[in-house]
């Protein structure tokens, strides 16, 4: 006796067991990836910004002139003793003999800017009061002069010490400042200091900039200076 197969009714296919195992472990697999990934970026923790925008931990720059809160180096503490015998009001009364006007008073001493005599530079210049005392006395003393053109030589220091220093320097002072200036190198930048005994002088040189600073000896010199090696006291 013979079976007849009807047309479309065949024998179906096993599933192999095997196969349906596997499909089972890789479905769960995929399961534990997703949901682990889900799971650490949700108990991470976001970084959070600091005062400026950047994310607490991350390595920013400090912009120029700023000091990283960690940088190293001396701080000066509390305000700046007076340079000794360098009277605000006196030194006000040379500068309006040498220039021809009186300087400008400003809330913290005196601040004018003007051509400094026997050159064409504008140049500008003034005094800080020290806060020591009854604030008579001269803190910071700043001739800073600027332009394009700037020569820097003999002529230019001459002008600078004699009209803008010359009324805060005695005895062999004005000789000792003059002489040292002379001897930079003013082929590329500078920033380079020299003790006196009253003061220290900074000198900061750059393109189209000549500034020198008379400083109380209360101040500390900032990171990133390079001194000369002519630092040590005069006289």
């Amino acid at each position: 006796m013979t079976s007849q197969v009807e047309a479309g009714t065949g024998p179906r296919p096993q599933r192999s067991p095997r196969g349906g195992r596997l499909l089972l472990i890789v479905s769960i697999v995929a399961a534990l990836v997703v949901g682990g990934a889900w799971w650490f970026r949700a108990a991470r923790p976001e970084p959070v910004a600091d005062g400026r925008g950047h994310p607490s931990g991350s390595a920013t720059s400090a912009p120029a002139g700023e000091e990283r809160p960690d940088a190293g180096g001396p701080r000066s503490a509390g305000p700046l003793p007076p340079i000794p015998g360098a009277k605000v009001e006196a030194i006000a009364a040379g500068w309006a003999q040498r220039w021809g006007k009186p300087a400008k008073a400003s809330a913290k001493g005196y601040d004018t800017t003007a051509t400094l005599p026997g050159t064409a530079y504008r140049t500008r210049f003034g005094v800080t009061r020290s806060r020591d005392g009854d604030r008579s006395e001269v803190a910071t003393l700043f001739c800073i002069t600027s332009d394009p053109r700037l020569a820097k030589g003999r002529r230019l220091i001459r002008a600078v010490v004699d009209s803008c220093l010359a009324p805060a320097l005695r005895g062999e002072e004005k000789a000792a400042v003059s002489t040292w200036l002379t001897a930079q190198d003013y082929s590329h930048d500078l920033f380079a200091t020299r003790v006196l005994p009253r003061f220290v002088v900074d000198l900061v040189s750059s393109k189209g900039i000549f500034q020198v600073n008379l400083v109380s000896k209360g101040r500390t010199v900032g990171p990133g200076a390079v001194p000369t090696t002519d630092t040590e006291p005069a006289g």
